[in-house]
């Protein structure tokens, strides 16, 4: 009995104890680091996982939301921010001049020690938890209770902001615009002391508060017109030297900016602009919480960025792109090419992206100086000049570009069908040879008037038994198509080496073209003749045919009727007195078409 009795105190014992444990490891959780899988998953919008030199954390990673501490403490001061973190510090590096840095914590902490860390952050966040409680206020949780910010079971949350920064033409004129209205602009530079070189034109003379070079030799800022550069021509992913990283550059100078604005209006808002007697309340400042730049994307359409006033950085409206640069053709052997240069119209291309960033990802250099001839593993990523401009996967390339324009709305009803992979035929369309700084006008591109080759309308019998024939409306169709190409200069382009059969190629594919092309096109029914061929996979049926190429460019240029409106086949087949379909496809009877449906040749 005392056998029995013994063994239900061990697990009555050990029941109780997995209940105590289970119910306060969320004060008590110890964890292995969240591996990069499970890290990848989290899109809550920092993740605390220092641990220094050590190979793993005593806990798992705390998963912090910014908004939430943002939206408490910025609620009745923008200053706040000085709560948490070091707002400004002098830098010797540039003259011992102030900048801001944002730096948390507050105090000078060893980050390969992460028994240091650990203290620090505890002593920031903890500390003030502690002194919004005696204040009344609610707040975070205090010492032990590590599992409520160490949390193993953080799942995944929503946040309304993206990691990229939004920062477009629109912006930078909106930001521009407002600078322009400044009555001391100069005291807004982000960057602290910035040297002039030369003088400065009316066009640029507040570029200064945001661009500038550095000077290595004599360590110090300095501008220089037509200079301006792209940020991350400099500031990289990590500081390096007297670089700072891309992310602390920005926050400093983006909010930094934004904070001594707001300070401006908040005490005196007429010493700021130029416009004294302007409401107070339409004079706002930039944002200063995540959201308000991590905000998510939506494109500006091209007719506002071709409304926007042109940046000019002393770029050509025309510049010819050479094959080799004769520099490199002398150190690389055999780099030599029989290919024409390339005329690019610059100027074109500028509204037709939404920042310069879109081509020059990184700097406003020249393309080769990057891309070489062998593929610069450094400065260009292992890309080779030729690859820069033709990879069809990589959207800043030309190639891509034009593929990217491809997939859209108003192209892709006719595009989804042909290979991605760029033709040769192209070639000599963009190897055109030197410019001389001048493009010739593209002719608009007109379709036949000859009726027998180009009918206004097509009837097509293939389903006369169940339905009325079908009335296309070839004309009608083929024009829209048309219009749609001249309306693109870059469609226009590329179309006139086909000339009218560019537009015809969207249905009437493999089929080669030629002057001595005969009066009619072969009827669909010529190659699509069987419901299924056994010795072809690929090739579709006749109803197939109609059905992937009409309603398949519905679906891409979102025309009426979509795949799924196209069930009720009455949308285009009118019903036929007499025959009962219920308007829907007719039921499968074994016959050999795909849809039950007999195939009848000719259109």
């Amino acid at each position: 009995m005392s056998r029995r009795n013994l063994k239900i105190a061990l697990v009555t014992l050990a029941l109780g104890a997995s209940i105590i444990i289970g119910g306060t490891r969320n004060i008590h959780s110890k964890s292995p680091e969240i591996d990069g899988t499970k890290k990848a998953l989290i899109t809550t919008p920092i993740i605390i996982d220092h641990k220094g030199k050590a190979h793993k954390l005593d806990r798992a990673p705390v998963v912090f939301d910014h908004d939430t501490h943002t939206k408490v403490l910025l609620k009745d001061d923008p200053q706040n921010c000085a709560l948490c973190h070091v707002v400004k510090e002098r830098d010797p590096s540039f003259g011992n001049s102030e900048v801001r840095v944002f730096r948390f914590p507050k105090k000078a902490v060893d980050m390969n020690n992460k028994s240091a860390i650990m203290y620090a952050y505890h002593n920031e966040c903890i500390s003030c938890h502690k002194k919004m409680r005696s204040e009344g206020k609610k707040s975070g949780p205090e010492i032990g209770m590590c599992g409520k910010c160490h949390d193993r079971k953080a799942r995944p949350r929503k946040i309304s902001w993206s990691w990229k920064p939004i920062f477009n033409y629109k912006d930078h004129a909106k930001h521009v615009e407002t600078v322009n209205k400044f009555k001391a602009p100069g005291g807004f530079n982000i960057a602290g002391a910035v040297q002039i070189e030369g003088t400065l034109k009316d066009s640029n003379k507040n570029c200064v508060i945001c661009h500038h070079l550095y000077d290595e030799k004599l360590k110090k800022l300095y501008y220089k017109a037509d200079s301006e550069n792209g940020c991350s021509a400099c500031h990289k992913s990590i500081s390096e030297r007297n670089v700072r990283s891309m992310a602390n550059v920005s926050h400093a100078a983006c909010i930094g900016c934004h904070m001594q604005v707001a300070e401006i209006i908040a005490k005196k808002p007429n010493t700021l602009f130029l416009d004294d007697k302007s409401k107070v309340e339409e004079k706002k400042a930039g944002p200063i919480e995540c959201k308000g730049c991590h905000g998510e994307h939506k494109p500006v359409p091209l007719k506002q960025i071709a409304a926007i006033p042109r940046l000019l950085r002393g770029q050509k409206d025309i510049m010819d792109l050479p094959v080799v640069e004769k520099s490199e053709a002398q150190i690389v052997p055999g780099s030599g090419s029989r290919m024409l240069a390339v005329p690019f119209n610059h100027k074109s291309h500028e509204p037709r992206v939404q920042f310069c960033n879109d081509c020059h990802h990184y700097s406003l250099e020249k393309c080769s100086n990057c891309h070489t001839v062998m593929g610069d593993p450094k400065k260009g990523g292992g890309i080779t000049y030729e690859r820069a401009f033709h990879m069809a996967t990589a959207k800043e390339s030309c190639a891509g570009c034009h593929v990217t324009v491809m997939k859209t709305d108003k192209c892709a009803g006719c595009h989804q069908w042909i290979p991605a992979e760029l033709p040769k035929s192209s070639c000599p369309v963009c190897h055109a040879g030197p410019s001389g700084g001048k493009l010739a006008e593209l002719p608009l591109i007109t379709l036949t008037t000859d009726k027998e080759k180009f009918p206004e309308k097509v009837v097509i019998k293939s389903l006369e038994k169940e339905f009325q024939p079908v009335d296309f409306a070839h004309s009608k169709i083929a024009n829209k198509l048309n219009s749609i190409s001249n309306d693109s200069t870059l469609a226009r382009t590329f179309h006139a080496t086909q000339g009218e059969m560019a537009i015809c190629s969207g249905c009437h594919h493999r089929v080669k073209f030629s002057k001595n092309q005969p009066a009619k096109f072969p009827p669909c029914v010529s190659c699509h003749n069987r419901a299924f061929d056994p010795r072809n996979l690929g090739q579709l049926g006749l109803l197939g045919a109609y059905h992937r190429q009409c309603i398949g460019c519905h679906e891409a240029m979102h025309g009426k009727p979509t795949a799924l409106e196209s069930l009720e086949c009455v949308k285009c087949h009118a019903e036929k007195k007499g025959v009962k379909t219920n308007q829907l496809i007719p039921p499968l009877e074994g016959n050999g078409s795909q849809t039950g449906v007999p195939v009848h040749k000719g259109e």
